[in-house]
């Protein structure tokens, strides 16, 4: 190579003089006697670069994993912008936007200590949680059929046990729920998962109703009809024996998905219903209790 190409027509010098970046770079070498102490958020901050340009938790992941994997590089870079303050923000039920990284990574564990994930400690909250976020999809991403299958505890105020695979559609859900905390309570717009993992997300809200329900109802099923991106229709046994369709419920299915995590109040969502009013209401009142709080 040439200097000319190098330096686009500039000698060395020249170019160092009218290159206020090259001039500081060459300014530290010029201290090499003096080890200068990196500031605290440089490693966090390459890493989130890196992370943006190629997300470990999408390379390589199980496709059970992927949606899970996604909403974890997006929570990563939400967090990675938040400035000092913005971690003191407040949010309900967990104090703070710090309170809430901590609440989550607490549920995380749950699932991480049954793939054999090491409880992380002694480090910062964003990086505590990624770095178990980003353990446990590696550990997912080898695992077998098998052990996807497994039945895992679930998060929850209710006790429930499910596939590891659906607990990894919790993950997903809670995160994304999360994420949208944060992103209200440091005034930036929320944002839906895909269409495809919204639908994902409603079927398996849908499918823990039933045992939500405050008494069992004999012989009746429900239709629920999600309208919109990642919307779809489900029939749904409300007791062991269902012989024919009680109610047929319509809503938005973001907002369904809403609802589940406890972010819509029952009382004000918007939804449609043909047949039993009062079983209408059960349902939507039963799934405002299956968040993750």
């Amino acid at each position: 190579m040439t200097d000319s190409y190098l330096y686009n027509g500039q000698s060395p010098d020249d170019h160092v003089a009218s290159c206020p970046d090259c001039g500081a770079a060459i300014a530290l070498l010029d201290q090499s006697d003096t080890a200068v102490e990196p500031p605290p958020t440089l490693r966090e901050a390459v890493l989130s670069m890196a992370r943006r340009r190629r997300s470990p938790a999408v390379m390589g992941v199980a496709s059970v994993a992927v949606p899970y994997a996604e909403q974890v590089a997006l929570m990563d870079d939400l967090l990675a912008e938040l400035s000092a303050p913005q971690w003191e923000a407040p949010i309900a039920k967990h104090g703070t936007v710090r309170g809430l990284v901590e609440h989550l990574a607490s549920n995380d564990a749950t699932v991480a200590s049954f793939m054999g994930v090491p409880g992380k400690s002694g480090m910062p909250v964003h990086r505590r949680w990624r770095e178990q976020a980003g353990s446990l999809l590696e550990r997912v991403s080898h695992s077998s059929e098998v052990l996807l299958g497994v039945e895992v505890a679930l998060a929850g105020a209710r006790p429930a046990r499910a596939p590891l695979r659906q607990a990894l559609v919790q993950r997903t859900f809670e995160t994304w729920t999360h994420a949208d905390d944060i992103r209200a309570a440091t005034d930036r717009s929320q944002t839906p998962p895909r269409p495809e993992h919204v639908h994902m997300i409603a079927e398996f809200g849908l499918a823990l109703l039933p045992r939500a329900m405050r008494e069992p109802r004999r012989d009746v099923s429900a239709t629920v009809v999600l309208t919109g991106p990642g919307g779809g229709t489900w029939t749904i046994p409300l007791s062991p024996a269902s012989d024919h369709v009680g109610v047929l419920l319509s809503a938005d299915a973001v907002a369904f998905c809403r609802l589940l995590a406890s972010r819509w109040p029952p009382g004000s969502f918007p939804y449609a219903a043909e047949g039993d009013p009062a079983l209408a209401r059960d349902m939507i009142s039963a799934a405002a209790t299956l968040g993750c709080d």
